[in-house]
């Protein structure tokens, strides 16, 4: 994967780097359902382009390959990379202010016919939009046409409709081999929780996005070497830092989360630790759930991080 975006996805570029070459050996498969949350639609689009690149081109996936797969995706014109928006992938006479049912339809049957390609349906809002020479120089660094002349939007339930969602179910579940979606949204919250659920969420922050609260993780240097004790001290002055500055309970913990999923990365190789950290990344997850339910700050943050001490 070009270093461009260890720069600037650095967690998700190391973990799909990864993926996609144990993909090739065939000791894994690529997940079906990918939702990537986040504010630069743009650059999440194109990132998803690059997943679609690596896994089309016909050679080892090289930065400058020249293969008709590399060309046909870097000029937007490969039969099975599809955009799905309000203005992409429609039928005759479809609405073009929502994506719509009968799109959910026309991506159910394009599945159903054979293909020696890996098909990808990426999902944004879209409308016609003029850019101007300098609001597309990351696509240019990597070798893309500029001749785009439609907007990035993220997705939301106004244009994405929950009726939609359900009508793809079924194809994001059993997909014929080699199919994968993608949906681009600033929050997962915006996409139906059922789709969700059968997806792998990932957060395309920035480097200077995650570290904006460095002392997040300078609280959990001792990770995971801390008893019920400490794991309370951490917890009140965790709810002292939410008390004294701008951070929200839930940016907090969101911070939390990419740490502990670059903890996977640097230990990749270390299974055991690796399903602690999955494991307490769900807790985190349930946390914030807790906190949206109305719990207190104050008790959440006991409760997770008692979790996070006892493994319960």
């Amino acid at each position: 994967m070009n270093e461009f975006f260890k720069n600037k996805f650095p967690f998700a570029y190391q973990y799909f780097s990864t993926l996609i070459e144990q993909v090739n050996k065939g000791e894994k498969k690529f997940p079906q359902s990918l939702i990537f949350e986040g504010s630069d639609t743009k650059s999440q689009y194109l990132f998803a382009l690059e997943l679609a690149r690596l896994l089309n081109c016909q050679n080892s996936g090289e930065n400058n390959c020249n293969c008709m797969n590399c060309k046909w995706i870097r000029s937007y014109s490969h039969p099975a990379v599809n955009n799905v928006s309000e203005i992409h992938f429609k039928a005759e006479k479809d609405s073009q202010t929502v994506i719509s049912i009968n799109q959910a339809r026309l991506i159910e049957k394009s599945i159903l016919v054979s293909s020696d390609y890996h098909r990808f349906f990426i999902f944004f809002s879209s409308a016609p939009y003029e850019y101007g020479p300098f609001e597309l120089n990351d696509f240019t660094r990597l070798g893309y046409s500029t001749d785009i002349d439609y907007s990035f939007k993220p997705l939301t339930y106004d244009t994405f409709h929950p009726a939609t969602l359900n009508a793809l179910l079924k194809s994001i579940e059993e997909p014929p081999g080699r199919v994968t979606f993608i949906f681009l949204t600033k929050s997962k919250e915006d996409i139906l929780q059922t789709v969700v659920s059968r997806s792998f969420v990932f957060k395309l922050n920035s480097r200077e996005e995650k570290d904006s609260h460095p002392e997040v993780r300078e609280l959990f240097t001792n990770y995971p070497n801390f008893d019920c004790v400490q794991a309370l001290e951490i917890s009140e002055k965790m709810l002292n830092m939410i008390k004294t500055s701008s951070i929200e309970l839930e940016t907090l913990l969101n911070e939390l989360i990419v740490y502990l999923k670059d903890l996977i990365i640097s230990n990749f190789d270390n299974q055991t630790f690796c399903l602690k950290l999955n494991r307490d990344i769900k807790f985190i997850n349930q946390a914030i759930k807790m906190y949206n339910w109305d719990v207190s700050e104050k008790n959440t943050l006991e409760t997770l991080m008692l979790k996070l001490t006892r493994g319960y």
